[in-house]
């Protein structure tokens, strides 16, 4: 049946941004020329005077085509999968009609996506598995075609299929007896967290070219680690994995304005196929205030976590389904592991935009060689997003060694580089293998981890730094990072480039992270014992005071001498730990204060008080938070 003239909310939005928008805001020299702006100016009837003017987006070449979603010939869309139109608002839609091939026509409602940023048509059950979808929409007048990639137009038609869902088995983990349980690695312990464990790390540091300005490193190694710039312990958690759940990709990231740390924690369903769970948004004081999941039925997996200006969030899910695989050595009726971003609006949990990589990059492309018959042929891998100032996305596939620009508005690739189908010539040094993190800065650099490894590819894993020409479409190596002594990474890792000028390097799977100069001169090297590692490695300005008061421990020894352990995780603004005692617990007073000497700081005095307590200083003597009061 047609829906006609119904949307929610009643009151009517602004006209969604155009892609034109997106590319005037880009000041990026590398704004490619997908989309030229023009204005139309529409007159209404009987009126001589223009009532609003349009953008109409011209596109070029491979960028042409429908802004809607799913986009045109999706072959493996979700069942649940919603109409999207983001150029339009409810009442640029005279009626949408959707039928499916198998399930008949659907009924649903139009719903303003948040934030302007278009409709959706939200079918009122879902379609059947490989059927095939077509859409019609008549719409208000020529500008609405026109906004929507058909210029002029007053109806516009796509089709899509459903995909057929596959299951995801592996023969991992491997029978009992067949491999040795790996040995525990060595972890740190402290008198007033007994319950807190966290990983040794061995440091190597060039003092004279110390960085004590880009903040503290983010780390997830056996846990949630946040390190200071002297590898202390600042904040470590691990509540995650007494639910079973691995938590990857800790950061700093802004949402609404306010600095947060993010994460995603879940099960991955080894050995990396996959996983299922959720991206975690806390404040500074370590509360959750935002839980983002995937949408029409898919799950977070832990590959990327990106926060919008726009109050949305980038997440990456791997689904796997029915494909031919006949491209690559396997079955007509194979099963392959597909990569989908998703756009989420973190407030509401409502999809804004889907991405399929099946029927935008070709199964062919992928590096790994033939399927194997027990597991989905994971053909692309995605690994990271960067949203571009132009609007477009930044995406890396592990296994096609490659690197896109994704338009947007119509799903297309807009160049590749790198793997079987690079669109640039590739200068010497600049090929990569299984890599990781993909981002792109001003004036054409790309950052890049060239993993090199597995299967192995190259005898030492690299940061790169690749200069993009997008005029004569050539690459050109300016600086390959490594680390001293060399290390391979078999998968994971990233590249951040701080504000300082110099470069941080996480190692993925090969337990380090380094810092580097600008000059290339490793600084700083900080190593984890096996099997402990970190997904990535980020440094940022934190600062957080947690809800939980300080931590003591009380130890006593002859003629009135103690000795108490102060700890406060997560608290970033201490600088110095004053011991209170007294005779009762509700008339202490100051007995000595010490300066902070890491997480945990001993204090030693000598009091023949029976109760005791610790209060945290601030560097300029502000009391922040008093412990529990405790007796000796």
């Amino acid at each position: 049946m047609s829906l006609s003239g119904q949307h929610s909310p009643t009151t009517e939005p602004q006209r969604p941004r155009r892609r034109a928008a997106w590319l005037a805001a880009s000041g990026s020299a590398l704004v490619t020329a997908a989309v030229v702006a023009t204005i139309v100016l529409v007159t209404a009837p009987g009126s001589s005077r223009p009532r609003s003017t349009v953008v109409i987006p011209k596109r070029t070449g491979a960028d042409r085509g429908l802004d809607v979603l799913p986009f045109p010939r999706t072959p493996d869309a979700s069942p649940s999968a919603q109409i999207a139109f983001p150029a339009l608002l409810p009442s640029e839609l005279k009626s949408v009609t959707v039928t499916g091939s198998h399930s008949g026509r659907h009924a649903g409602r139009l719903l303003a996506l948040p934030g302007h940023r278009g409709t959706a048509f939200v079918p009122h059950r879902t379609f059947s598995a490989d059927e095939h979808v077509t859409v019609k929409a008549r719409l208000s007048s020529p500008a609405a075609g026109t906004a929507t990639g058909a210029p002029l137009k007053t109806e516009v038609s796509f089709s899509f299929q459903v995909a057929r869902p596959a299951a995801q088995t592996s023969k991992w983990p491997p029978q009992s007896g067949t491999h040795p349980k790996p040995k525990a690695p060595p972890t740190q312990s402290f008198q007033s967290k007994p319950d807190l464990h966290p990983p040794t790390l061995k440091r190597n540091a060039d003092d004279h070219d110390a960085d004590d300005t880009s903040g503290d490193f983010f780390l997830t190694a056996h846990g949630l680690l946040v390190l200071n710039d002297h590898a202390q312990v600042v904040w470590f958690d691990r509540s995650a994995q007494k639910s079973h759940l691995s938590t990857l990709n800790l950061r700093v990231q802004n949402y609404r304005g306010r600095r947060v740390l993010t994460w995603w924690q879940g099960k991955i369903i080894p050995p990396g196929y996959g996983a299922e769970g959720e991206d975690v948004i806390v404040n500074r004081a370590y509360q959750r205030v935002a839980t983002v999941r995937g949408a029409e039925g898919y799950s977070a997996d832990l590959h990327e976590f990106r926060l919008t200006r726009g109050g949305t969030a980038l997440i990456t899910a791997s689904v796997p389904v029915k494909a031919d695989l006949s491209s690559v050595g396997g079955p007509h009726d194979g099963s392959v592991l597909d990569s989908v971003v998703q756009e989420i609006d973190v407030h509401t949990g409502r999809p804004m935009w889907t991405w399929h990589a099946l029927g935008h990059v070709p199964i062919s492309a992928c590096e790994v060689g033939k399927p194997q018959a027990d597991q989905p042929y994971d053909y692309f891998h995605i690994n990271s997003i960067q949203q571009l100032p132009n609007g477009n996305l930044l995406i890396s596939a592990r296994n096609t060694w490659a690197v896109y620009e994704i338009s947007r508005a119509t799903g297309h690739v807009l160049w590749t580089l790198g793997g079987k189908n690079s669109n640039f010539r590739m200068g010497k040094g600049t090929n990569f293998y299984w890599q990781h993190d993909a981002q792109l800065h001003p004036r054409g650099l790309l950052t890049v981890f060239d993993d090199g490894a597995t299967p192995k590819e190259e005898d030492q894993s690299r940061a790169l730094e690749i200069n993009l020409d997008l005029h004569s479409m050539r690459a050109s190596l300016k600086h390959a990072y490594t680390h001293s002594p060399p290390l391979l990474a078999g998968a994971q890792g990233n590249v951040q480039l701080l504000p300082n000028g110099n470069v941080l390097v996480g190692w993925g799977t090969a337990p380090a992270f380094s810092e580097y100069a600008p000059s290339g001169k490793q600084i700083w090297d900080g190593q984890f014992t096996p099997p402990v590692y970190s997904y990535r490695a980020y440094r940022s300005p934190w600062k957080a005071q947690p809800t939980t008061l300080p931590a003591t421990s009380v130890n006593t020894g002859q003629g009135g001498a103690v000795t108490v352990y102060a700890s406060w995780n997560g608290a970033t603004d201490v600088g110095r730990w004053q011991l209170l005692g007294g005779k009762s617990k509700n008339d202490l007073v100051p007995v000595t204060t010490v300066k902070k000497t890491g997480f945990e700081t001993p204090i030693h005095a000598k009091t023949s008080d029976r109760y005791l307590a610790v209060r945290a200083l601030s560097d300029s003597g502000r009391a922040l938070a008093t412990s529990k009061v405790t007796t000796r």
